[in-house]
């Protein structure tokens, strides 16, 4: 190495080690702002991690519900429960997948008892949601940014927003579920982009995030041994879409190979009780919110229809792509069964998970798809509804200081007001 190389070397590493320390100072005067900046260098070293600060203060400045009815406050009630308790590890060891203890997840409770020695602060306990959740998160969005080589222009750009608020990081209000879902995309999407099947690991583990997780794996597990065979699963996924009934009789009798601890939480979702309670909540439910869901159900189709046979030539010559849909369609198709029965609809955000980086892929394989007049016309209002309502679910979790506050300031100034309460009391 020449003396002008190792001056270089020298120079470039300082630069690195500098640049980092600038944007550590960012994260502590503005997180929020630094965020933007990191998706605007997307490609910098420091950026996917810059955004992981973000959803760390996130999780510190989040707002937990105090109605009752929100998963963020029975989290915050068992996470003190757990502390005031005389509990021992190897007690909570013993409850796991034991009928009748209703521990059939490990990472929550594992997490609540171990942070529940040191404090009893729910604040701190979102933290390490936003800590956890967050690492996933921006490693699932850099993930599908690097694969469109960072080409975020018009439409691509609109389903990218859509894709981080499928799953956005105030779900760390539904802790369990969303964390699971993000695991699972995780380690799905390299192994079937990549064929990186040590990934694979990771799809497993959501498991141990949320039970339900089952479903999403035996399904993985099946395309495994089955591979593309994408005409039949665009039948199997257009079939079970025109699904309007099927009696949870027949779901149980189905279910009921699965271990007894297994069996009974799946039988509690399933149960009249529990169907009642989800009809009332969806009857109390704003239309806007009915109607974005239906809009980014029916522009999932049209992803669907439309790529395959318009852009036939791009997925013959496309593996990892025809590899994604497959799997999606596949996905959707149990999916479309099991959103029939309570809270089985909530699977339906992941199987957009793997649909919005399959459509933003396409994109920039054939562009010209994106130009026609169906999505300009149809696809971008119903995108653009779903993005919205999205944002307005978040307000709830979230204030103003989440947004132009930082660490110190958060510390010092609580605040218990939601942004859409701030926002509509100024009008």
């Amino acid at each position: 190495m020449t003396e002008q190389e190792s001056w270089n070397k020298a120079y470039l590493a300082k630069f690195s080690q500098n640049e980092r320390l600038y944007y550590a100072i960012g994260f502590l005067i503005w997180p929020f702002g630094l965020t933007l900046e990191a998706f605007r260098q997307w490609e910098r070293p420091w950026s996917k991690n810059a955004f992981w600060l973000f959803c760390i203060f996130f999780g510190f400045t989040f707002i937990i519900s105090k109605e009752g009815g929100a998963d963020s406050d029975r989290y915050a009630r068992e996470f003190v429960e757990y502390a005031h308790s005389g509990m021992k590890l190897s007690d909570l060891w013993g409850l796991f997948y034991v009928v009748g203890s209703d521990y059939t997840d490990v990472v929550v409770p594992l997490i609540m008892f171990l942070l529940s020695r040191v404090t009893d602060n729910p604040a701190i306990l979102f933290v390490i949601f936003g800590l956890v959740l967050g690492y996933f998160y921006s490693r699932n969005a850099w993930y599908v940014l690097e694969r469109v080589n960072g080409k975020l222009r018009g439409l691509l750009l609109l389903f990218f927003i859509t894709f981080l608020l499928i799953n956005p990081i105030w779900n760390i209000n539904g802790f369990r579920f969303s964390l699971a879902s993000m695991i699972f995309l995780f380690g799905t999407l390299p192994y079937l982009l990549e064929g990186k099947k040590k990934y694979l690991i990771w799809s497993g583990a959501s498991v141990l995030a949320h039970f339900t997780f089952l479903l999403p794996v035996a399904i993985l597990g099946l395309y495994v041994l089955l591979k593309n065979r994408t005409n039949i699963y665009l039948i199997f996924f257009l079939v079970t879409a025109f699904f309007r009934e099927i009696e949870m009789e027949w779901f149980q009798s189905t279910l009921s190979f699965l271990p007894p601890v297994i069996f009974a939480e799946i039988a509690n979702y399933m149960s009249e009780g529990y169907a009642q309670y989800r009809r009332e909540v969806e009857e109390t439910l704003p239309w806007f919110l009915t109607y974005s869901v239906i809009g980014m159900r029916w522009a999932m189709y049209l992803i669907v229809l439309t790529t395959m046979f318009l852009g036939k030539e791009v997925l013959k010559e496309r593996t990892d792509l025809k590899n994604l849909l497959s799997f999606s369609l596949l996905f959707y198709g149990f999916v479309n069964i099991a959103s029939l029965i309570p809270s089985g609809s909530r699977f339906v955000n992941v199987a957009d998970t793997f649909l919005v980086p399959y459509f933003m892929l396409f994109l920039v394989a054939l562009p010209k798809i994106g130009e026609s007049m169906l999505f300009r016309i149809i696809m971008f209002p119903l995108i653009m509804l779903y993005c919205v309502v999205q944002l307005r679910f978040g307000m709830d979790f979230f204030g103003i200081m989440t947004l132009i506050g930082n660490p110190f300031t958060a510390a010092f100034y609580s605040d218990p007001v939601p942004l859409i309460t701030q926002l509509k009391d100024l009008f």
